[in-house]
């Protein structure tokens, strides 16, 4: 069971833009509309075996332009599919609009030609080949299917099988044979490789890349299965050796046996976590080395970082932009990452994120629910100083409106009333965002609705605030 308690403000003016988006087929350029069927259909004389997509006005057909758009000899006569071996015509057919007994018409004969180009198991649409006769117009269209695979080998795995392998790449026996595909399979295996502690695997593609083939079949280059031996640290001054390890993944394993395979890439997400972690600090020109030294079997890897931190910057200044609610010495009085006493703090970010939650909840305290606080470190010419600007923008100041409660599950038991009395806000009083937060937390240790635990699975309450334009439930309904 879960409630959902709504809170209902003054009503804002929502705008929804749209993104309209287009695909371009790589079979066909836009076209004059006039030379349509001077350049896009082929004459049933040209030869199949030939390049269709080579067309030329000499090999083209058009209708005869005495021919009246009425008359029986625009109607399709015919529509004719060749080239399918598996593929079942009535398949073909039902993705495309030309049939007999309609007009015939080039775009959408186009548009018939395009969908068809989209199918899995098409390699290749030739044509379509248009016949003019006396009785109406013949069409066919030739197609090219998609070889089938047989079979999905691998050769040369032993630290992996042929299971996890097969999940990994996605291919097996009986879909059609996608080039593409299997290469993009290829880079997948060498990628699950390196997750699983094989850093120096290759992998190759003896079946599989040709169009002609039917079956798949990798050959494995197989590494040794590499762990991490030790991890080290040199030019770290500002945090020990310990403090720095618990921001890293790669690191020696329980007892050296559980875990610790070695994953090139996470060392170069370890650096970066690193570097994240120096400029949260304030050291915003560390720059983070490092070396890999593996034993002489290659089983075995020692990670060493290499830390250049450079100067740690101060914050010579605050500032703020924007604010018209409250004086610049009010936030002032508010933050504590400033000046004082002559002396400029060292920069920390997670103090200046509590000091831009500090200024959110001032304003939220007093109705701007919607206000919006940035802070900006703006770097100076002289090293190692900043200064801190904090961007505001306030909105408007909202009340109370409709409280409407929504409980899911069975609502007999848990009334209306009992919602509101742990509810700190009445229809008329100034939305506090402290006070939702506090109405939260009460509803949850109430132990009444879910709270996402195993023996109270579901969604815990949660309160929403809302323009009452986007609502439509009536005050203390309760619904399923």
């Amino acid at each position: 069971m879960s409630i959902r308690p709504i809170f209902l403000w003054k009503a804002l003016v929502l705008g929804v833009a749209t993104l309209a988006t287009g695909c371009m087929s790589p079979r066909f350029e836009p076209v004059d509309h006039a030379l349509l069927e001077t350049i896009r259909f082929q004459s049933e004389t040209v030869d199949i075996a030939a390049d269709p997509l080579a067309l030329s006005p000499t090999d083209s057909i058009r209708l005869d332009e005495s021919i009246s758009p009425g008359s029986a000899a625009s109607i399709i006569k015919e529509v004719l599919i060749t080239g399918n071996q598996t593929l079942p015509e009535h398949r073909i057919l039902r993705q495309i609009r030309t049939r007999p007994g309609r007009y015939f018409d080039p775009d959408v004969l186009q548009q018939d030609v395009d969908q068809l180009w989209q199918m899995k198991s098409i390699r290749r649409v030739n044509g379509p080949y248009v016949d003019q006769q006396s009785d109406g117009v013949i069409i066919t269209i030739d197609i090219v299917e998609r070889l089938y695979i047989d079979e999905v080998r691998f050769v040369g795995n032993r630290g992996i099988t042929d299971r996890q392998l097969k999940q990994e790449t996605g291919l097996r026996g009986g879909q059609p044979l996608d080039l593409q595909a299997v290469r993009m399979a290829k880079h997948r295996i060498e990628d699950f490789y390196r997750e699983k502690g094989y850093p120096k695997t290759q992998v190759t593609i003896m079946e599989g890349d040709q169009i002609e083939d039917r079956k798949v079949i990798f050959l494995i280059h197989e590494d040794n299965l590499q762990r991490v031996w030790n991890v080290s640290f040199e030019g770290n001054t500002i945090a020990s050796d310990a403090r720095l390890r618990n921001f890293i993944k790669m690191k020696p394993g329980i007892l050296w046996l559980v875990g610790g395979k070695v994953n090139r890439r996470e060392i170069k997400q370890d650096i970066l976590r690193l570097t994240s972690y120096y400029r949260s600090l304030g050291f915003f020109n560390a720059k983070i080395g490092r070396e890999l030294i593996e034993n002489d079997s290659g089983s075995w890897l020692t990670i060493r970082y290499v830390i250049n931190e450079g100067p740690r910057y101060r914050v010579r200044s605050v500032a703020f932009v924007g604010n018209e609610k409250y004086s610049t010495e009010q936030l002032m009085s508010i933050v504590k990452l400033k000046p004082g006493d002559g002396e400029a703090p060292e920069f920390n970010s997670a103090k200046m994120n509590s000091d831009v939650t500090s200024l959110i909840d001032l304003y939220g305290s007093q109705g701007y629910v919607a206000a919006d606080v940035q802070a900006e470190p703006r770097f100076l010419e002289t090293p190692g100083v900043l200064d801190l600007v904090y961007k505001i923008q306030e909105g408007k100041q909202y009340r109370v409106g409709n409280i409407n409660v929504l409980i899911d599950g069975d609502y007999g038991v848990t009334q209306w009333q009992v919602v509101m009395n742990r509810i700190g806000l009445r229809p008329g009083d100034l939305l506090d965002t402290r006070k939702l937060r506090n109405s939260e937390s009460r509803l949850l240790r109430a132990q009444l609705f879910a709270d996402g635990s195993p023996s109270a699975p579901g969604n815990p309450p949660r309160i929403v605030v809302r323009p009452p334009d986007l609502d439509d439930f009536e005050p203390g309904r309760l619904i399923r």
